[in-house]
């Protein structure tokens, strides 16, 4: 137990430096500056970015501007754009769930990069990356000069915090890169940045399979459920602490946990939600189906999103689709008034009123309409429409013909797959064009 008091204190601590109180954060932003200043000075310049990265991404005081100031330096110059790049493309290293592309690049197409558009005469074809680690392996095993002649690229990041090497490597390129932009803050700073980047108002919860995620008939008989990784930033032990509060409303929940091991273990769960005193609430599911969780979620009446800081969560999105509530927690990444959570859909809450919030939505949330909100508002097939507009326009502007639109695509737990399965076929001959631009280096 002492051990676990040791490991909630820790990440307590480290939490409190990167989130809390960021207004009050600028002198630590004032001496990064000045050691940034200094790697760059010297020569480390990937070094230099990096620290650049981690600093924009903290949202403290004056780090917006730090992080524009810094990618304005490096990436308006097309020689340090092109330096810089290419270390970072070179320092790239395999993760255990990454190493099968390093040996198998081509592994990589068809799922992480998906065509949605073949080309025609005087039109360009469409492609789109999923997860922002892969944007930089592209560059390292594909001829990207090559491809974007044939093809408009659209990036999907997974995280937020966009001033990253990952997605500055597509500043500088010759053509419009458009980039996926879901938090109010990146939307800004792409802008501001004025690069070869244009930014797309979806993100990756917008391509949410709803065929997959639709209401059942089924008795709502699951008080709240949260369906997150067993990582740190998912805040498992957070979101007890909060709900146990529930003890002195005298309300005892039913609980469901949904995961799969990251950085911790489901044993590790276990134990925060018994040092909090509610384990005998929950019931855990470790790995499970998409039709597996659709059920957990039709009869789930509140689903949690906890997080302070991630990308743009799929899971809450999904749980709306089968017609449940959402509460997510008030700051989540940059503090944006996400549209998304409203009186359709769910609240906000914070660490205090969690108990109270989630009560009130227990007694009403028959009365929430958040898959009619989410077909209407926020679904791929809308998204669709919105990147083939804009991207179709802009292309009309350059000279080029924009006759067919994109097929609809959708995120799945680990990659992305087409909503109509037969539309693959018709792109085998642009898969074969990907893999002959492969470069030789690495095949």
């Amino acid at each position: 137990m002492n051990n676990l008091k040791l490991k909630i204190l820790k990440a307590r601590i480290i939490e409190a430096i990167k989130y809390d109180l960021n207004i009050l954060k600028f002198p630590l932003v004032l001496v990064s500056y000045l050691a940034i200043a200094l790697l760059s000075a010297i020569g480390k310049h990937l070094k230099a970015f990096s620290m650049v990265s981690s600093i924009y991404r903290t949202g403290w005081a004056g780090s917006y501007t730090l992080g524009l100031f810094f990618a304005r330096y490096y990436f308006s110059d097309p020689t340090r754009a092109k330096n810089l790049t290419e270390q970072a493309v070179d320092s790239i290293e395999p993760l255990p769930n990454t190493a099968q592309f390093f040996d198998h690049p081509e592994r990589m197409l068809d799922g992480i990069v998906t065509v949605l558009k073949s080309p025609g005469e005087n039109e360009k074809g469409v492609l789109i990356f999923n997860y922002s680690y892969y944007f930089l392996m592209f560059h390292k095993y594909f001829d990207f000069k090559a491809i974007s002649e044939k093809y408009v690229v659209v990036l999907e990041p997974s995280w937020a915090g966009f001033c990253e090497m990952s997605i500055m490597s597509y500043a500088n390129a010759d053509c419009p890169v458009y980039l996926m932009c879901y938090e109010k803050r990146d939307l800004n700073f792409i802008q501001e940045l004025n690069s070869s980047l244009k930014p797309l108002e979806i993100g990756p919860s917008w391509f949410v399979n709803h065929t997959n995620f639709q209401p059942m008939e089924v008795t709502r008989d699951i008080d709240i459920i949260m369906v997150a990784a067993w990582a740190d930033f998912k805040r498992h032990g957070a979101f007890f602490k909060a709900i146990s509060k529930l003890k002195q409303l005298n309300y005892t929940p039913k609980i469901t946990l949904v995961g799969y091991s990251v950085d911790l273990d489901q044993e590790f769960i276990k134990e925060q939600a018994d040092y909090y005193g509610i384990a005998d609430w929950i019931t855990i599911y470790q790995s499970i189906s998409h039709s597996e969780v659709c059920q957990l979620l039709n009869r789930s009446k509140v689903n949690v999103l906890w997080s302070k800081f991630e990308g743009n969560n799929r899971a809450i999105i999904e749980g709306m689709f089968c017609n449940t509530i959402v509460i997510m927690r008030e700051g989540h990444n940059y503090g944006e008034n996400y549209d998304f959570i409203n009186e359709q859909t769910g609240c906000f809450a914070n660490e205090e009123n969690l108990a109270n919030k989630v009560l009130a939505a227990l007694k009403n949330y028959a009365e929430f309409k958040p898959r009619e909100y989410v077909m209407n508002k926020r679904s791929c097939i809308l998204a669709t429409e919105i990147m083939n507009n804009q991207i179709g326009t802009d292309e009309k502007k350059l000279g080029r013909n924009w006759t067919k639109s994109m097929a609809v695509k959708v995120n799945e737990l680990h990659q992305m797959d087409y909503l109509d399965l037969t539309v693959r076929e018709q792109f085998k001959t642009d898969y074969q064009f990907l893999l002959k631009n492969m470069t030789k280096s690495n095949t």
